[in-house]
């Protein structure tokens, strides 16, 4: 959802961010590793949203140097949930330490996820689909509520939160926000600031006004700006309730547009006339009419052993986690961002760093040291400390000096013995430094190191994204 002008104004910073804290473990951890975060959730005026389903789950390293927020439906298992109580209150509990995301759900998810929901995930995630045909497996999910992404669309778009006296944002429209827990702690007064989201809400007939009920239908989207410079497409498959309503939500445009809906079902096919919507209007008239008896939904139990499957079908597969991405991940501790990257050489990991006026990471003291394994794990990295000649000549008499890539003093340290990869050249002739697997530890390498091939990621650094430090906004 683009943002309101109001929201526009808020946003005006330099990059969007993800805050964290130090730790980092796996989802199946024991109970004492987990922290409570307790806050309020507010729209833009200030007013208290109430009953509003928000979450807390672990983002996943995907072992590339990228983190993913959970897939739903696969895992939900892992949200902590809470509703907000009349003043927009939330208390979630037995939230896992290390990096994590906000979220929220829709308001009725409580009534409409079936009683045996975690049953039916585990049965769609361990099929052997190559013993089915396309339309039994179109029947599964078209029978079940909760198996598609699209029926957790929450109504609201969480625009900011604000942690520890740090006001962090997605980097885009969607992005999850990313803050994190150090291993039993307790976070407080996290305000959290909503809108609602941009949607319309329809309802598909058939003849004599005939509900199509508790069943998935395909809709598609057609829109074109009223000014005439851009047009699009786009669908979705959602859920009808016992009424035959759906709610679809839009991805805001900057201008008002027409848009006009059809909806596809079982061959069935209907039309409605093209509505104008303005940015962040919410609709409530959509009718789409199948000319047709009521047909009800297939059901997996109308497959029969006889059923023989379709030659060539390509054999599906359970729900792919989005292919996960890269963000900026504050430390509330200095306010400074960092990011991990992937890159080919040391050099090109610090054109990326130009690119987003940034630098190879400088590690100052042991908390910052302890913070970067925490959120980023021990792999090998790329940080910003190199040996520079102190005479300005590049010659093997000039005596050189360990610095930092920003021209920070070295107030710590924290290396491997010279000799621990078995180099042969000696440690007064390696210019650069990996962060290395063992506890994160230092090691001074050259072109001619087996580690140097080894290192295809580097930690980013940017100072002062706020203009100012979490000390002097508190």
């Amino acid at each position: 959802m683009k943002h309101s002008a109001s929201k526009r104004q808020v946003l005006l910073v330099p990059i969007v961010v993800a805050a964290a804290l130090i730790g980092f473990v796996s989802y199946a951890i024991p109970q004492q590793d987990t922290g409570t975060v307790t806050g309020h959730v507010i729209d833009l005026e200030g007013n208290p949203v109430a009953e509003l389903p928000i979450f807390i789950a672990p983002l996943d390293d995907d072992g590339d140097g990228y983190m993913s927020p959970v897939f739903l439906p696969n895992e939900h298992a892992q949200l902590r949930r809470a509703r907000t109580d009349r003043e927009g209150w939330f208390s979630i509990a037995e939230v896992p330490s290390g990096p994590v995301h906000i979220g929220a759900l829709p308001y009725d998810i409580d009534k409409r996820l079936p009683e045996d929901f975690e049953k039916i995930i585990d049965d769609f995630t361990s099929r052997d689909w190559t013993k089915f045909t396309q339309d039994d497996i179109d029947a599964f999910v078209s029978s079940n509520f909760s198996t598609d992404p699209n029926d957790f669309e929450p109504d609201v778009e969480i625009l900011s939160i604000r942690i520890q006296g740090l006001t962090v944002y997605p980097r885009h429209d969607y992005d999850e926000i990313a803050f994190g827990l150090q291993s039993g702690a307790h976070i407080k007064h996290v305000e959290v600031t909503v809108q609602p989201r941009m949607r319309v809400r329809g309802r598909v007939l058939f003849k004599n006004e005939i509900p199509l009920a508790n069943t998935r239908v395909r809709v598609h989207i057609h829109y074109g700006n009223v000014n005439g410079a851009g047009s699009g497409n786009s669908g979705a498959d959602l859920w009808t309730n016992a009424k035959g309503y759906f709610i679809l939500y839009i991805d805001e445009k900057n201008d008002a547009a027409f848009y006009s809906f059809s909806a596809e079902y079982q061959g069935l096919s209907a039309e409605a006339d093209p509505i104008r919507l303005d940015p962040g209007d919410r609709f409530d008239g959509l009718t789409l009419t199948f000319d047709s008896e009521p047909i009800p939904p297939k059901r997996p139990s109308q497959k029969t052993e006889a059923d023989e499957p379709e030659p060539f079908l390509p054999v599906p597969e359970a729900p792919l986690r989005p292919k996960s991405y890269d963000v900026w991940v504050v430390n509330p501790e200095n306010g400074h961002a960092y990011k991990r990257v992937h890159c080919e050489t040391r050099d090109d990991a610090i054109v990326q760093a130009t690119e987003e006026k940034a630098h190879l990471v400088s590690i100052n003291d042991e908390a910052e040291q302890a913070w970067l394994e925490a959120v980023f794990g021990h792999k090998f990295y790329w940080i910003g400390l190199s040996r520079v000649p102190t005479t300005g000549t590049l010659s093997k008499r000039a005596k050189k000096w360990w610095q930092w890539d920003n021209g920070d003093p070295i107030t710590y340290a924290n290396w491997l013995p010279n000799d621990f990869f078995s180099e042969s050249l000696d440690a007064s002739e390696r210019d650069y430094v990996v962060m290395t697997l063992p506890d994160g530890k230092w090691y001074a390498v050259s072109p001619d190191s087996v580690i140097w091939r080894m290192t295809e990621m580097a930690i980013l650094e940017k100072a002062d994204i706020f203009g100012s430090s979490p000390a002097q906004e508190k």
